[in-house]
């Protein structure tokens, strides 16, 4: 038997015993399944709304020529509006000049680099940082930066939540006349936002807002 008729042999025979099978056994039908699993994964947000609604309601003419020792309403307050939960800092710009003011006890006081407004920080909130903001040489501003948490560690906001105010108010310098008369006063607040988790095993604010400050510099 040549190459060639060998294998025409063999297909034979495997075809007789398909058709000897289905003359016994009959066709059968089979339990048969497919499995697919699709893995949808989200993307969250850290996305933060600041607002001062005391200094919002306050009419402007309550915020127009103030005079020393003036308390103006000023609460800023951060809400956390995206999806993950975030650690949060506030920043607050306040002016400086170098002007004489009056003591306590009624007493003038020499010249000195002076905050021309005051204010006094609520429970839930830490300093991280402070710094001099300067132009030509001279300090024209006290820049802090406020944790919401504790001094050993930051503490979550979660959607939806909103912190304490940082403060409630603000109170203008007792200042001698003559000296920031008419003058425009600004005094900005910033809020920033970081996520909490995978940035590291430390929460305490140094370490958080020096990784917020790294990525955002």
């Amino acid at each position: 038997m040549n190459k060639k008729t060998v294998v025409k042999a063999i297909a034979v025979t495997a075809l007789v015993g398909v058709v000897g099978y289905g003359g016994v056994q009959g066709i059968s039908a089979y339990f048969t399944d497919t499995a697919e699993k699709t893995n949808t994964v989200t993307v969250g947000d850290v996305t933060t709304d600041l607002e001062e609604p005391g200094w919002d309601k306050t009419p402007d003419d309550e915020k127009n020529d103030i005079t020393p020792n003036q308390k103006i309403p000023k609460d800023p307050k951060v809400t956390n509006t995206g999806t993950n939960d975030a650690y949060v800092f506030i920043e607050v710009q306040v002016p400086v000049k170098k002007i004489i003011t009056v003591g306590s006890n009624g007493q003038k006081l020499p010249a000195a680099n002076t905050e021309l407004f005051q204010y006094k920080v609520n429970s839930g909130w830490v300093k991280v940082e402070d710094s001099e903001m300067t132009s030509d040489g001279a300090v024209t501003a006290h820049r802090y930066v406020y944790a919401y948490g504790t001094s050993t560690a930051c503490k979550a906001l979660k959607h939806g939540e909103t912190t304490p105010a940082l403060f409630d108010s603000i109170t203008l310098v007792n200042a001698i006349e003559g000296q920031i008369d008419n003058a425009t006063l600004n005094m900005p607040v910033k809020s920033y936002a970081i996520q909490t988790e995978n940035i590291g095993n430390s929460s305490a604010p140094a370490d958080v807002y020096k990784i917020y400050v790294n990525q955002n510099q």
